[in-house]
């Protein structure tokens, strides 16, 4: 009996389990496929629940609370805050730390209620005004071109105070302009003004005198820039001393006769 028992094992094992591995195939791939489903699935929800973290954490613009037509006057009764998720705002969005500077300026275009401020849709004062009006009386604006270096990586703003140092081809003698005061930068040259998405700022306006300017004007060799700090008025870096006044010989006479410098020197300190 024993011995037909171990036959019918033998024979179970040996003849069916290759077709019970093809029974099996179509399982194994099932649950590949349904571990491959659930890795998906919990990528996608982890995405998900950024976006929610992202939208819960809303920051403040400032909108239109009432229609504005195009060259209305910015005020607080067409302009309000509102919270807005961080995922839908960009740098063209006003945030409500910057309400203020909308008072007074005019709309460049039509705003519909609750839409969003756009820094694009805020007419510069350049459009209204004369930027001559800026020029202090007695003094000049000269325009000069500068590259990604002269200011200073695109970091040169309005307001910023410069030295610049203007070289002479062909002598040993260097000459010092310094602390000019910049009155724009491309076109910006107010508060209202943002920095552009341009990669490189083109040019740079200076408000000089006009004896500053023709210094400037008669440069014949590099230009170079340097930014200082606009409450440091002092002429000279500080620890660096200002070249000496040459010295000048002064005529000593005693009793009717001219005596010699050496001597007088030697005599006034005896």
């Amino acid at each position: 009996m024993f011995a037909s028992m171990k036959r019918r094992a033998r024979s179970f094992f040996s003849g069916k389990w290759p077709g019970k591995v093809r029974t099996l195939l179509p399982l194994l791939a099932g649950l590949l496929l349904c571990g491959f489903a659930l890795a998906a699935a919990g990528r996608r929800v982890a995405s998900v629940e950024t976006d929610i973290r992202r939208q819960a954490n809303p920051v403040e613009v400032v909108v239109a609370s009432v229609p504005i037509p195009e060259g209305e006057t910015f005020s607080v009764e067409n302009l309000a805050k509102k919270a807005v998720p961080s995922s839908g705002t960009g740098q063209r969005n006003v945030p409500a730390s910057d309400f203020e500077l909308l008072l007074g300026a005019r709309a460049k275009t039509a705003i519909d209620p609750g839409e969003p401020v756009l820094w694009t849709d805020v007419e510069e004062p350049y459009d209204a005004d004369a930027f001559s009006g800026n020029v202090l009386p007695g003094m000049r604006a000269l325009t000069l071109g500068v590259d990604i270096t002269s200011s200073f990586a695109g970091l040169l703003r309005p307001g910023d105070r410069v030295d610049l140092l203007v070289e002479r081809s062909g002598t040993n003698r260097d000459d010092w302009v310094r602390n000019i005061k910049v009155i724009a930068v491309d076109r910006d040259h107010n508060r209202l003004a943002h920095p552009s998405d341009k990669e490189e700022t083109a040019t740079a306006t200076l408000m000089v005198t006009p004896g500053e300017g023709s210094r400037i004007a008669r440069a014949t060799g590099k230009l170079h820039w340097f930014l200082r700090n606009p409450g440091d008025n002092a002429a000279v870096y500080p620890g660096r001393t200002a070249n000496p006044a040459p010295s000048r010989e002064v005529e000593v006479w005693k009793g009717g006769v001219k005596v010699p410098p050496i001597l007088a020197t030697r005599e006034t300190v005896e």
